[in-house]
């Protein structure tokens, strides 16, 4: 990829792309710049031969792909700072809620593209949702797609979508997390090892992911060939369905699209 990415913020996010481009070989070390406050964070890809900074515009500068990866309550404060080098630079953004109108108010003559990826991308698994951008060239846009697929899997959704991808993709891996805690300490009430009993939890997930994906049938009809009457797992979901766990869910769902909506502009 002959364009060259900078990346304002090193967090968690910001390092799992960084670290997928690199470990894929898409764009040379020599060809990123990441900036961030945090001297520790930095060091870490400078180490990698990645020119690093803390000062975002040195940043912004030397790069053709500016990729927004810091907290949406900061975002607003650096926008000023970038208006006056970012000028027919592609933008990146990876805040929820605000919107690409809001971008280009705030980075006039940028290329802006909102892209909402989750935290899986630390491992190589991840899933970004890119919006819809008729007005990014083609190439460009593919560029930035291929930025996150260096990491996962990635999809492109009309704008207005990007809030429910919010609360579909990039929230929901706590959703897992909680869940696999509480069968965690459920099997250790039973009588199991906590540690190994999250383990196994996991992998279950995992696998029944992979089945979910290859099976070519819904998770409705998966859930009822697992469920035999009068058996062990039917027993189980009359819980599910005692405590509402289908409303918990879409409601939880609409929560976080709601937030994603309070958060942006």
């Amino acid at each position: 990829m002959e364009q060259k990415l900078g990346l304002i913020g090193a967090g968690n996010m910001a390092g799992a792309i960084l670290d997928g481009v690199l470990g894929s070989g898409l764009i040379p070390a020599e060809h990123l710049a990441v900036s961030d406050p945090d001297g520790a964070k930095r060091e870490r890809y400078r180490l990698r031969g990645v020119f690093t900074s803390a000062e975002n515009r040195a940043v912004a500068e030397r790069s053709d792909i500016i990729l927004l990866a810091v907290k949406p309550q900061v975002l607003s404060g650096v926008l000023p700072e970038l208006a006056a080098c970012a000028a027919g630079k592609c933008v990146v953004s990876i805040a929820p809620g605000f919107s690409v109108s809001y971008l280009k108010e705030s980075l006039p003559g940028c290329y802006i593209i909102r892209a909402m990826p989750n935290t899986p991308l630390q491992v190589g698994r991840g899933v970004t949702a890119l919006a819809e951008a008729p007005e990014v060239p083609e190439p460009l846009f593919r560029a930035v797609e291929a930025i996150f697929s260096a990491a996962g899997a990635v999809t492109v959704v009309p704008e207005q979508q990007m809030n429910a991808v919010t609360a579909l993709t990039s929230s929901s891996p706590a959703y897992f997390f909680r869940m696999a805690d509480a069968m965690e300490k459920g099997a250790a009430a039973l009588g199991m090892e906590p540690g190994e009993a999250l383990r196994l939890a996991a992998l279950t997930m995992e696998g029944a992911a992979r089945v979910l994906l290859e099976s070519g049938k819904t998770a409705e009809e998966l859930t009822r060939q697992v469920c035999s009457p009068g058996g062990t797992t039917l027993a189980a979901l009359t819980a599910f369905d005692e405590f509402r766990f289908d409303e918990m869910i879409r409601l939880a769902m609409e929560r976080c699209a709601r937030r994603a909506e309070e958060l942006g502009k």
